[in-house]
C-alpha cells in the first residue's frame, strides 16, 4: 500500500504527513520539520495513520514482523538446546547396535544411510516400532548379513555407520535409524569378516526375530577396528581412518592398535 502523503498523529509533534518510506524507515513532516522513525516499529507506541485502512495495514505488517522474529526466537532456542543436549548427554551401556540385514537390502541401506529397528514382538507394544531409547549421537551401528541357508555361525560383519550427529533414539516414533552423512564404511566382499569370532562368542543357532541386538562399546570398538583394519589401502582407506577417529572421540575411547584378532570368510 502505497501510504506517502497519508497523515499521522504523533503523541508529541502532533500531526504530520509522511514524506517517504524505505524498507525499515519512514520520513514524516510535522509543520516543515521532517522526522525519521523505524518503520513499521514506530506504529505500536508513537504514531497512529489518521485513516483506518492504512492504520489496519501497518498493523498487519507489525504482526507479521512479531511472528517472523518469535519463530527466529525459537529456532534459536532449540538450537541452544540441541546444542547443549550434544554437549551434556549421558553414553549409555550397551548403546551401540547390531544390525541383521539381509544381503539383498545392503545396498539400499547404504545409499539412504538408514535403517528400521523392525517392531516390538510382545507385549503391549507388539506391532508398534521399537523405541531405541539407548541410542545416542556416540552410537555406532554395526551391519551384519546372513545368507538363507547359511549357519549362523557364518554370519558376516559387512559394514558400520554412526548415527547422525543429533539422533536421540528415545525421539525417534517410526524406529527409523538414521546414519551420519559422513561417517559410515562398507567392507569389500573380497575382505569380509566373520561376526562372531569379533564377540569371542560361538554363534547361536539361529539370531532369532528381532532386527537388531545391543552391543557393548568395547566390543563395537573391536569390531570397527577390523572393519578399518580390512579396508586399509583401498580408497575408504583415509575416510574410514577419519571415521574410526571421530567414533573414538565421540566414546572417550583410545583408538586400537593393530587389526586384532580378525577372522576372515572362508
Amino acid at each position: 500500500m502505497n501510504v506517502i502523503g497519508k497523515m499521522v498523529n504523533h503523541k508529541t509533534f502532533g500531526v504530520g504527513t509522511v514524506t517517504e518510506l524505505t524498507d525499515t524507515i519512514i520520513t514524516i513532516s510535522f509543520r516543515g520539520t521532517e522526522k525519521r522513525f523505524i518503520y513499521p516499529d514506530a506504529f505500536k507506541r508513537f504514531l497512529v495513520f489518521k485513516g483506518q485502512r492504512v492504520q489496519e495495514h501497518v498493523e498487519k505488517l507489525i504482526r507479521e514482523k512479531e511472528a517472523v522474529a518469535q519463530r527466529q526466537k525459537r529456532i534459536e532456542q532449540e538450537e541452544n538446546e540441541r546444542r547443549q543436549k550434544l554437549l551434556n548427554f549421558k553414553i549409555s551401556a550397551n548403546s551401540h547396535l547390531v544390525m541383521d540385514i539381509p544381503s539383498e537390502e545392503i545396498d539400499s541401506v547404504f545409499q539412504t544411510l538408514s535403517v528400521s529397528a523392525g517392531t516390538y514382538l510382545s507385549g503391549a507394544s507388539k506391532g508398534l516400532p521399537r523405541v531405541l531409547d539407548r541410542v545416542k549421537p556416540n552410537s555406532l551401528c554395526l551391519i551384519t548379513s546372513c545368507l538363507k541357508g547359511q549357519e549362523e555361525t557364518e554370519r558376516k560383519l559387512v559394514g558400520a555407520f554412526m548415527v547422525e550427529e543429533d539422533f536421540f533414539g528415545e525421539e525417534v516414533s517410526t524406529g527409523i535409524i538414521k546414519g551420519h552423512p559422513k561417517y559410515h564404511l562398507l567392507v569389500p566382499n573380497d575382505r569380509c569378516i566373520l561376526f562372531w569370532p569379533q564377540l569371542n562368542q560361538a554363534a547361536p543357532s539361529r539370531w532369532g526375530g528381532v532386527a537388531f541386538k545391543y552391543c557393548s562399546t568395547a566390543a563395537a570398538n573391536q569390531m570397527l577396528s577390523e572393519m578399518v583394519g580390512a579396508v586399509f589401502e583401498t580408497d575408504q582407506s583415509d575416510a574410514v581412518q577419519e571415521f574410526y577417529q571421530y567414533f573414538c572421540k565421540i566414546n572417550s575411547l583410545n583408538p586400537l592398535n593393530g587389526t586384532g584378532k580378525r577372522k576372515l570368510c572362508k
